[in-house]
């Protein structure tokens, strides 16, 4: 019932972050379907040579450009894709599921996203909290809705789940709105009421008019939203409760840090290409040392920095497994790799910015790519044996690591059980204690008043 989509582009940046997505949605056993929109240039299409590493895969138009050539406006704004793409396909192509489940490519699945444990419904849809959105709430909102389209606004964004109907009417809204805000001068720089800190005086257009854009879309479209604020953690962030300690979404989309360790998406190397044969053995992405674990009687806060350090370790070790995977599928599995040991979230086997089978995806859905994807070369019956030992040794992996997760949480359940049973315990005692000492005193009153000599 669950089409999983997100937008992407023909950037190297961009395929790796594609690929481990896809593969953390394979790995988590999601019903459903999940497809890459792709949004390039026809130059870009034509020596672009990664159309499988999402097998749905459907071919966009660029609108980097898109302002320009409808409005005269000469901004090349990369992100009119997500929109573009988004509404472009939901248009076009559309889907045969009850539910659309939007991402953004930076994100990894850790647990299937079910309107059971997210409500949503028709009219309502499930959104993730991005509190700097501060432009729904101070008015800025008046200058491109009514009074009653402003009420149903809430700052949200990142991921949705929507009623695949009001995702279809919502697309074009979102797309006009996006234009709409990223014309508008009010709110360039020095206006500092949308809430991004980044705008200046060299760049003064809000980067994030797109995420302003799908919220006045969806209010136009007569949508509202359950907000939930736990669904998502970004990894190198703290969970602030239990819910987000456990999370269904990974965003790295900021800088992660720990101590030496940094990394961040945007620096150099994840521009780098490094999913072809020919880069195969490119550096893979430094890897955070896996953190120790804490002792049952942790405090929380050293709790949520033990996850905090262990979702950097999963979700870079994902991103290197996912190339690796990707790569030795493609191109063999002979050459020379940079193999990271994992023991990390299920991947197979192992800010914001804009199957080897068994696989989910329906066999009579046929994927509407308009380019034939790039083929994989035939494995021999030994490599395709080494590749399936691999799978199992990493499905191992999981289950032992979903079996230390499991343990974790039966260790505090039983030291906060444990505690309160040791009070309770106590408590009885006191109570028995003082009960018994006070019905002594009372007899012995009794047997005073009782006696004939008392006063003699």
């Amino acid at each position: 019932d669950y089409h999983y989509v997100f937008s992407a582009d023909c950037q190297p940046y961009m395929t790796w972050q594609a690929r481990a997505l896809y593969e953390s949605w394979r790995a988590i056993g999601s019903p459903g379907r999940m497809t890459r929109l792709i949004s390039c240039t026809d130059d870009e299409y034509a020596r672009y040579e990664h159309m499988d590493v999402v097998p749905d895969t459907v071919k966009c138009p660029s609108f980097v450009w898109y302002a320009k050539e409808k409005f005269g406006d000469d901004d090349g704004y990369s992100a009119y894709n997500l929109p573009g793409g988004m509404n472009h396909w939901a248009q076009n192509v559309g889907t045969d599921r009850k539910w659309v489940v939007k991402l953004d490519a930076d994100m990894l699945l850790l647990k299937p996203l079910s309107v059971r444990e997210i409500p949503a419904s028709k009219g309502v849809a499930a959104s993730g909290q991005y509190d700097y959105l501060v432009g729904t709430k101070n008015g800025m909102a008046k200058w491109f809705v009514d009074e009653e389209v402003e009420k149903r606004l809430a700052p949200v964004g990142g991921w949705e789940i929507f009623d695949a109907e009001d995702f279809v009417n919502m697309t074009p809204h979102w797309f006009a709105q996006t234009v709409k805000v990223r014309m508008d001068k009010r709110i360039w720089f020095p206006y500092r009421g949308t809430g991004d800190v980044y705008v200046s005086e060299e760049s003064p257009r809000p980067w994030i008019s797109e995420m302003y854009g799908f919220v006045f879309g969806c209010g136009l479209a007569g949508l509202t939203h359950n907000v939930m604020r736990s669904v998502q953690l970004y990894a190198g962030m703290k969970p602030w409760d239990e819910a987000s300690a456990d999370p269904f979404i990974v965003h790295y989309g900021l800088r992660m840090d720990e101590g030496p360790y940094s990394w961040d998406k945007h620096w150099e190397p994840g521009h780098l290409e490094r999913m072809t044969c020919a880069t195969r053995d490119v550096k893979p992405f430094p890897v955070v040392p896996y953190p120790k674990r804490p002792s049952a009687h942790a405090l929380q806060q050293e709790r949520h920095n033990y996850i905090k350090v262990k979702i950097m370790y999963i979700t870079v070790s994902a991103i290197n497994d996912a190339v690796k995977k990707y790569n030795d599928e493609k191109c063999g599995r002979g050459a020379r790799s940079h193999r990271v040991e994992t023991k990390s979230l299920p991947i197979i086997p192992k800010g914001r910015d804009v199957p080897m089978k068994p696989s989910r995806e329906d066999p009579k859905v046929k994927p509407r790519m308009t380019q034939k994807p790039t083929p994989v070369p035939v494995m021999h019956r030994a490599e395709r044996a080494g590749d399936a030992t691999e799978r199992l040794l990493a499905r191992k992996a999981t289950l032992k690591v979903e079996r230390e997760i499991a343990h974790e949480e039966r260790m505090h359940r039983m030291w906060t059980m444990g505690s309160l049973t040791w009070v309770v315990g106590f408590c009885v005692i006191v109570y028995r204690f003082v009960r018994t000492k006070t019905r002594q005193r009372s007899e012995q009153r009794r047997r005073r008043e009782k006696n004939p000599f008392r006063e003699v």
